[in-house]
Order: structure tokens, then sequence, then C-alpha cells
């Protein structure tokens, strides 16, 4: 139908929705990067930008359970959470915050890895701290 209508300015909000919670469950999680990645483009392409990060944090969980290399997924991550910061969509990027700390404690970047504390996620006084 979007195709039809030629309505790429909604792909990020119809994709984010239909990817991370339909699709990713019906669907081989592989066949989700391409069309979420291409969801995030296009939303940066109209200016929704909220909706394009939402889209970048699904692109890089599903990376992450497609079982692809950590430093592959780690680099992916820094990338978009550049554009993220970018485009000042720290707020929605913080939804990829325990997954960046999770890569890094599989890493063995953590001192702590059975904690979800470190360089990506800090704790100072029971208060998270990004």
């Amino acid at each position: 139908i979007m195709q039809r209508m030629q309505a790429k300015e909604k792909y990020c909000r119809i994709y984010s929705l239909l990817y991370c919670t339909v699709f990713i469950k019906t669907n081989r999680m592989h066949s989700c990067l391409d069309p979420v990645l291409e969801a995030q483009r296009e939303g940066l392409k109209v200016g929704d930008t909220s909706y394009a990060t939402l889209c970048a944090v699904i692109y890089c969980n599903i990376a992450f359970r497609c079982k692809k290399k950590l430093s592959l997924v780690k680099k992916i991550s820094i990338d978009l959470k550049k554009e993220a910061k970018v485009y000042k969509q720290d707020s929605v990027w913080n939804l990829a915050l325990p997954l960046e700390q999770a890569i890094l404690n599989l890493m063995g970047r953590a001192d702590k890895p059975s904690l979800l504390d470190g360089d990506a996620i800090l704790w100072e006084s029971g208060h998270l701290a990004p």
C-alpha cells in the first residue's frame, strides 16, 4: 500500500512498528535488517529524526540478535549513535544503551561483565547517567 501511494515519508513510522513487533516474530531476523535500515534512511531524508533514530535502535538490536560479529554491531551502533547526536535524539538513542553495554561486556571491555555498568551505562548513586 505504501509503495502504491508513494508514502516514503511514513516508512520509518510504520516499519519501526511492524518490524519490531510483527515481522521479527514471523520472518527470519536477517530479512528484517535491510528494510529497517532503509526506513531509517528514509526517515532522515524526510526529517522524521525521532522515528529514524528508533529504526536505528531496532536495527542494532536485530543485528545483535542475528549473531553478527560483536565488533561489527559495535561499529554500526557507534555510527548510528553519532547520527542520533547530530539530530539531538539522545533520548531516543538511550533505548540502545543496554545493548551497547552488553556488547562491551561480551567483548571483555568492562570491569564487571556480569553487570550492565561501564562505559555505555554509568550508575552514579543509583541513577542512570549516560
